[in-house]
């Protein structure tokens, strides 16, 4: 936890969110398929916090092996007055996904946050998002939030899934409910290849471009970005992913 304390502290971004400590417990907890769940964390007064921020979170009183804390991405927007987060529970989860996994309604959950850098600054009007897999969950937020706030930013997400897309149902009621944002739904990273060169081709530099999922994946449409012409900061993810 202390490390990342460290690196947070040097980069320019304003990290002093991770100071602020808050004592959530569980509402319920969804199976979204495909060993996706979420949780719905609450407490009577939520820090404040930008759509497609994240946290760290531990689990008090809970004996868990090794690494003791995890960041999640915080997939509810703010409105919705609650916490919600979304990770992947493999048959066989660390000790922390474990004990994620077996927390009853009403245990504690702490969260450090919410801080970073993956959300929507006041000087941005167009954004092409590349969500993979679990990497929904910042862009869950950011598109309810989005439709909530009917705020008139231009907004397309191409989202890539092996099998189905988690929060699909929500994120087209929000597409509906805004035109302004737009869902690409894809399967393989050559169909997210095509659809970026063809955001990249309509919108160049006037647009931003938001990245959420595993780091390979992150890395490698970083570096297409670039060699489309794409500049540095015009490109943004989330360094932290809760898989």
């Amino acid at each position: 936890m202390l490390d990342v304390i460290k690196r947070a502290l040097k980069h320019p971004i304003d990290y002093s969110g991770i100071y602020r400590t808050t004592n959530l417990e569980l509402v319920e907890k969804i199976d979204e398929g495909n060993g996706i769940f979420s949780f719905i964390l609450k407490t009577n007064r939520l820090p404040k916090w930008k759509a497609g921020q994240h946290a760290i979170f531990s689990l008090p009183g809970k004996s868990v092996e090794g690494k003791t804390w995890r960041p999640f991405s915080v997939a509810s927007s703010p409105h919705e007055g609650v916490i919600r987060i979304g990770t992947i529970i493999s048959d066989t989860p660390s000790s922390f996904k474990q004990h994620l996994s077996s927390l009853e309604p009403g245990e504690k959950v702490r969260m450090h946050g919410p801080y970073g850098e993956l959300y929507l600054r006041p000087n941005i009007k167009k954004v092409v998002a590349v969500a993979g897999g679990i990497g929904i969950t910042p862009f869950r937020s950011i598109i309810a939030d989005l439709a909530h706030n009917k705020r008139n930013i231009e907004l397309t997400l191409i989202y890539s899934a092996k099998d189905s897309h988690t929060y699909q149902s929500s994120l087209d009621a929000w597409a509906r409910e805004n035109s302004n944002i737009k869902i690409i739904y894809t399967h393989t990273p050559e169909e997210v290849n095509a659809e970026l060169e063809k955001q990249v081709g309509i919108h160049h530099n006037d647009a931003h471009y938001m990245l959420s999922g595993a780091p390979k994946m992150i890395e490698v449409l970083r570096e297409k970005l670039h060699s489309l012409g794409v500049r540095r900061n015009n490109v943004c993810n989330d360094p932290f992913k809760g898989y």
